[in-house]
Protein backbone atom coordinates (compact mmCIF):
# COMPACT_ATOMS: atom_id res chain seq x y z
CA UNK A 1 0.00 0.00 0.00
CA UNK A 2 1.65 3.15 -1.35
CA UNK A 3 2.41 5.33 2.11
CA UNK A 4 0.97 8.51 0.50
CA UNK A 5 -2.35 7.42 -0.31
CA UNK A 6 -2.78 5.90 3.20
CA UNK A 7 -2.24 8.95 4.53
CA UNK A 8 -4.90 10.83 2.08
CA UNK A 9 -7.33 7.95 2.77
CA UNK A 10 -7.03 8.93 6.71
CA UNK A 11 -7.66 12.24 5.59
CA UNK A 12 -10.40 11.98 3.45
CA UNK A 13 -12.13 9.48 6.02
CA UNK A 14 -12.06 12.15 8.61
CA UNK A 15 -13.79 14.43 6.66
CA UNK A 16 -16.11 12.44 5.34
CA UNK A 17 -17.22 10.64 8.16
CA UNK A 18 -18.20 14.09 10.13
CA UNK A 19 -15.88 13.56 12.26
CA UNK A 20 -14.24 16.91 11.79
CA UNK A 21 -17.04 18.56 11.80
CA UNK A 22 -18.07 17.05 15.01
CA UNK A 23 -15.06 18.11 16.72
CA UNK A 24 -14.95 21.44 15.50
CA UNK A 25 -18.72 21.97 16.24
CA UNK A 26 -18.33 21.39 20.02
CA UNK A 27 -15.03 22.77 20.94
CA UNK A 28 -16.01 26.03 18.88
CA UNK A 29 -19.24 25.99 20.81
CA UNK A 30 -17.56 25.98 24.00
CA UNK A 31 -15.17 28.82 22.98
CA UNK A 32 -17.93 30.86 22.08
CA UNK A 33 -20.02 30.28 25.18
CA UNK A 34 -17.49 29.67 27.84
CA UNK A 35 -16.97 33.67 27.69
CA UNK A 36 -20.58 34.59 27.64
CA UNK A 37 -21.54 31.79 30.53
CA UNK A 38 -18.18 33.49 32.54
CA UNK A 39 -19.77 37.24 31.74
CA UNK A 40 -23.36 36.74 32.84
CA UNK A 41 -23.23 34.04 35.54
CA UNK A 42 -24.52 35.87 37.90
CA UNK A 43 -27.65 37.12 36.64
CA UNK A 44 -28.10 33.44 35.74
CA UNK A 45 -27.88 32.59 38.78
CA UNK A 46 -30.19 35.27 40.11
CA UNK A 47 -32.87 34.59 37.97
CA UNK A 48 -32.31 30.60 38.71
CA UNK A 49 -34.81 30.32 41.81
CA UNK A 50 -37.49 31.46 39.83
CA UNK A 51 -39.51 35.25 40.19
CA UNK A 52 -41.41 34.03 43.31
CA UNK A 53 -38.05 34.01 45.54
CA UNK A 54 -35.61 36.53 47.10
CA UNK A 55 -32.18 35.46 45.76
CA UNK A 56 -29.57 37.37 46.53
CA UNK A 57 -26.13 36.15 44.89
CA UNK A 58 -22.62 37.87 45.18
CA UNK A 59 -20.16 37.00 42.93
CA UNK A 60 -16.53 38.76 42.17
CA UNK A 61 -16.84 40.35 38.91
CA UNK A 62 -15.61 38.73 35.48
CA UNK A 63 -12.28 39.23 34.62
CA UNK A 64 -10.68 38.01 31.20
CA UNK A 65 -8.87 34.87 32.89
CA UNK A 66 -12.56 33.23 33.58
CA UNK A 67 -13.83 33.37 30.19
CA UNK A 68 -11.01 31.20 28.61
CA UNK A 69 -10.81 29.51 31.83
CA UNK A 70 -14.29 28.42 31.04
CA UNK A 71 -13.84 26.89 27.83
CA UNK A 72 -10.92 25.24 28.68
CA UNK A 73 -12.49 23.79 31.26
CA UNK A 74 -15.34 22.30 28.88
CA UNK A 75 -13.01 21.85 25.93
CA UNK A 76 -10.78 19.30 28.68
CA UNK A 77 -13.67 17.67 30.02
CA UNK A 78 -16.95 17.08 27.41
CA UNK A 79 -14.37 18.06 24.13
CA UNK A 80 -12.55 15.29 25.56
CA UNK A 81 -14.97 12.51 25.81
CA UNK A 82 -15.96 13.58 22.48
CA UNK A 83 -12.01 13.38 21.40
CA UNK A 84 -11.78 9.72 22.65
CA UNK A 85 -15.07 8.70 20.97
CA UNK A 86 -13.94 10.35 17.45
CA UNK A 87 -10.30 8.37 17.77
CA UNK A 88 -11.78 5.62 18.99
CA UNK A 89 -13.70 5.06 15.39
CA UNK A 90 -10.87 6.03 13.81
CA UNK A 91 -8.13 3.86 15.50
CA UNK A 92 -10.30 0.52 16.37
CA UNK A 93 -8.59 -1.40 13.17
CA UNK A 94 -9.59 -4.90 14.26
CA UNK A 95 -12.83 -3.93 15.67
CA UNK A 96 -14.50 -5.30 12.43
CA UNK A 97 -12.84 -9.41 11.56
CA UNK A 98 -13.67 -8.49 7.62
CA UNK A 99 -11.85 -4.90 7.64
CA UNK A 100 -9.44 -5.86 9.44
CA UNK A 101 -8.25 -8.55 7.41
CA UNK A 102 -8.26 -6.13 4.08
CA UNK A 103 -6.66 -3.26 5.96
CA UNK A 104 -3.97 -5.92 7.08
CA UNK A 105 -3.27 -7.57 3.94
CA UNK A 106 -2.42 -4.44 2.14
CA UNK A 107 -0.18 -2.93 4.49
CA UNK A 108 3.61 -4.52 5.05
CA UNK A 109 3.34 -2.82 8.91
CA UNK A 110 0.77 -2.47 11.52
CA UNK A 111 2.07 0.89 12.05
CA UNK A 112 1.36 1.73 8.37
CA UNK A 113 -2.12 1.55 9.23
CA UNK A 114 -2.22 2.85 12.75
CA UNK A 115 0.16 5.58 12.66
CA UNK A 116 -1.79 7.92 9.72
CA UNK A 117 -4.55 7.17 12.12
CA UNK A 118 -3.08 8.32 15.29
CA UNK A 119 -1.57 11.55 13.61
CA UNK A 120 -4.35 12.55 11.39
CA UNK A 121 -6.78 12.29 14.43
CA UNK A 122 -4.12 14.42 17.06
CA UNK A 123 -4.16 16.81 13.60
CA UNK A 124 -7.85 17.02 13.71
CA UNK A 125 -8.61 17.23 17.57
CA UNK A 126 -5.57 19.87 18.37
CA UNK A 127 -6.93 22.01 15.27
CA UNK A 128 -10.84 22.12 16.30
CA UNK A 129 -9.06 22.71 20.52
CA UNK A 130 -6.91 25.99 18.45
CA UNK A 131 -10.26 27.11 16.65
CA UNK A 132 -12.28 26.84 19.46
CA UNK A 133 -9.66 28.68 22.05
CA UNK A 134 -9.55 31.46 19.04
CA UNK A 135 -12.98 31.92 19.53
CA UNK A 136 -12.99 31.92 23.20
CA UNK A 137 -10.15 34.38 23.13
CA UNK A 138 -11.64 36.86 20.87
CA UNK A 139 -15.55 36.61 22.92
CA UNK A 140 -13.17 37.48 26.19
CA UNK A 141 -11.57 40.11 24.31
CA UNK A 142 -14.78 41.81 23.46
CA UNK A 143 -16.98 41.28 26.67
CA UNK A 144 -14.32 41.15 29.89
CA UNK A 145 -10.81 42.02 28.12
CA UNK A 146 -7.38 40.63 26.80
CA UNK A 147 -6.41 38.19 28.85
CA UNK A 148 -3.01 38.60 27.43
CA UNK A 149 -0.93 37.15 24.11
CA UNK A 150 1.72 34.83 26.85
CA UNK A 151 -1.18 33.77 28.46
CA UNK A 152 -3.26 32.15 25.94
CA UNK A 153 -0.11 30.66 23.98
CA UNK A 154 0.80 28.51 27.32
CA UNK A 155 -2.54 27.53 27.58
CA UNK A 156 -2.89 26.81 23.70
CA UNK A 157 0.36 24.73 24.03
CA UNK A 158 -0.44 22.51 27.36
CA UNK A 159 -4.54 21.73 26.09
CA UNK A 160 -2.91 20.54 22.81
CA UNK A 161 0.07 18.30 24.50
CA UNK A 162 -2.92 17.11 26.75
CA UNK A 163 -5.19 15.60 23.80
CA UNK A 164 -2.60 14.80 22.26
CA UNK A 165 -1.62 12.98 25.05
CA UNK A 166 -5.22 11.62 25.02
CA UNK A 167 -5.35 10.16 21.28
CA UNK A 168 -2.16 8.29 22.04
CA UNK A 169 -3.78 6.61 25.02
CA UNK A 170 -7.30 6.16 22.95
CA UNK A 171 -5.11 4.27 20.45
CA UNK A 172 -3.35 1.92 22.63
CA UNK A 173 -6.67 1.27 24.02
CA UNK A 174 -7.79 0.50 20.34
CA UNK A 175 -5.36 -2.02 20.09
CA UNK A 176 -6.32 -3.85 23.64
CA UNK A 177 -10.43 -4.14 23.23
CA UNK A 178 -12.16 -6.36 20.39
CA UNK A 179 -14.54 -3.34 19.78
CA UNK A 180 -15.34 0.17 19.26
CA UNK A 181 -17.03 0.74 22.52
CA UNK A 182 -14.20 -1.65 24.62
CA UNK A 183 -12.01 0.82 23.35
CA UNK A 184 -13.65 3.95 24.48
CA UNK A 185 -14.58 2.24 27.82
CA UNK A 186 -10.93 1.61 27.84
CA UNK A 187 -9.17 5.28 27.14
CA UNK A 188 -11.74 6.94 29.16
CA UNK A 189 -11.28 4.89 32.26
CA UNK A 190 -7.41 5.25 31.99
CA UNK A 191 -8.38 8.72 31.36
CA UNK A 192 -10.41 9.86 34.24
CA UNK A 193 -8.78 7.39 36.92
CA UNK A 194 -5.34 9.12 35.96
CA UNK A 195 -5.66 11.66 38.37
CA UNK A 196 -6.23 9.66 41.69
CA UNK A 197 -2.57 8.92 41.62
CA UNK A 198 -2.05 12.08 42.24
CA UNK A 199 -3.14 11.05 45.75
CA UNK A 200 0.22 9.22 46.11
CA UNK A 201 2.55 12.46 47.89
CA UNK A 202 4.81 14.30 44.87
CA UNK A 203 3.05 12.30 42.53
CA UNK A 204 0.29 14.56 41.07
CA UNK A 205 3.28 17.68 39.50
CA UNK A 206 4.19 15.03 37.37
CA UNK A 207 0.80 13.47 35.93
CA UNK A 208 -0.30 14.57 32.38
CA UNK A 209 -3.44 15.72 33.86
CA UNK A 210 -1.95 18.25 35.68
CA UNK A 211 -2.03 20.15 32.27
CA UNK A 212 -5.63 20.41 32.97
CA UNK A 213 -5.28 23.00 35.47
CA UNK A 214 -2.15 24.56 34.47
CA UNK A 215 -4.08 26.63 31.89
CA UNK A 216 -5.75 28.63 34.82
CA UNK A 217 -2.89 29.37 36.50
CA UNK A 218 -1.59 30.77 33.23
CA UNK A 219 -4.35 32.79 32.76
CA UNK A 220 -4.26 33.90 36.11
CA UNK A 221 -0.73 34.39 36.16
CA UNK A 222 -0.03 32.43 39.52
CA UNK A 223 1.53 29.21 37.20
CA UNK A 224 4.05 27.25 38.91
CA UNK A 225 7.27 25.36 37.09
CA UNK A 226 5.27 21.93 37.58
CA UNK A 227 3.50 22.51 34.58
CA UNK A 228 7.12 21.52 32.63
CA UNK A 229 6.93 18.40 34.51
CA UNK A 230 4.22 17.65 33.77
CA UNK A 231 4.63 18.57 29.80
CA UNK A 232 7.65 16.36 29.89
CA UNK A 233 5.65 13.18 31.31
CA UNK A 234 2.97 13.50 28.75
CA UNK A 235 4.89 13.97 25.81
CA UNK A 236 7.43 11.31 26.70
CA UNK A 237 3.80 9.17 27.90
CA UNK A 238 2.13 10.17 24.21
CA UNK A 239 5.30 8.56 22.44
CA UNK A 240 5.35 5.51 24.39
CA UNK A 241 1.57 4.59 23.60
CA UNK A 242 1.71 5.35 20.56
CA UNK A 243 5.26 2.72 20.49
CA UNK A 244 3.24 -0.06 22.63
CA UNK A 245 -0.24 0.53 19.98
CA UNK A 246 2.12 -0.36 17.47
CA UNK A 247 3.64 -3.80 18.59
CA UNK A 248 0.51 -4.47 20.45
CA UNK A 249 -1.26 -4.43 17.00
CA UNK A 250 1.34 -6.35 15.06
CA UNK A 251 1.32 -8.78 17.24
CA UNK A 252 -2.61 -9.35 17.86
CA UNK A 253 -4.26 -11.90 16.13
CA UNK A 254 -6.93 -11.04 14.20
CA UNK A 255 -10.12 -13.08 14.91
Amino acid sequence: MNGLSVWRVEWLRLLRTKRLIALLGVFVFFGFAGPLLARYSAQLLKHAGGSGQQVTIILPPPVPADGVAEYVSNALSIGLIVTVVVVAYACSIDAKTALSVFYRTRADRFGDLLVPRFAVSAVGVVGSYLAGLLAAWYETAVLLGNPGTAAMGRTALVGSVFLVFAVAVTALAATLARSTLGTIGYALLALFTLPLLGALPGVSRWLPTELIGASDAFLRHTAADHAQRALAVAVVLTLGCVVAAVRCGARREVR
